[in-house]
């Protein structure tokens, strides 16, 4: 048997019996996402099964700012046992703070433990984006034009006309 259906052979099995993936966390993202002078902008990320982002409450991520690279570190946990993946899935969002006009980039990262008891640290997006001004005040309101009395008793007055017209057109 050659070595190219051997490998075919094998690459076959292992598709049969490959298991999907279980750990997953999508790139993060923030709301709203163009945020305004004031407003409170918190991070999402949606994943699970193997993979769990703390809660924020039971240990809050720790928030850095350096100028405009801001910094959130979650701590989670990650299961390398499909037997012990069972962490719902779902979005879990974390407030981050308000900020000042300009633009900004939020680096989203967590660690977990591994069997070893080592820290793992990864990167799971950077995510630029723009404080802009307030809401600008409300205008004063532009005056627009309208039918006077008299134009509508001149328009009342033709439409009076042309249906009398049709009217009398018809019988």
């Amino acid at each position: 048997m050659s070595t190219y259906r051997i490998v075919s052979v094998l690459a076959l099995l292992i598709t049969l019996f490959a298991e999907p993936a279980w750990a997953f966390l999508d790139p993060p993202y923030i709301t709203p996402s163009n945020p305004t002078l004031g407003d409170a902008i918190s991070v999402s990320i949606y994943g699970g099964g193997c993979d769990l982002v703390n809660d924020g409450i039971t240990w809050p991520p720790p928030v850095t700012q350096q100028g405009n690279d801001i910094t959130i570190l979650f701590t989670g946990i990650h299961e390398g046992d499909p037997e012990f993946c069972y962490y719902s899935v779902g979005t879990r969002t974390y407030p981050v703070g308000t900020f000042p006009e300009g633009s900004y980039a939020l680096h989203v990262e967590w660690r977990y433990l591994d069997v070893g008891a080592a820290w793992v640290n990864q990167t799971l997006g950077a995510i630029p984006f723009d404080v802009i001004g307030g809401i600008p005040p409300p205008q004063a309101p532009v005056p627009a034009p309208t039918l006077n009395i008299a134009g509508l008793s001149i328009f009342l007055s033709g439409f009076v006309a042309i249906a009398a017209r049709q009217l009398k057109s018809s019988c």
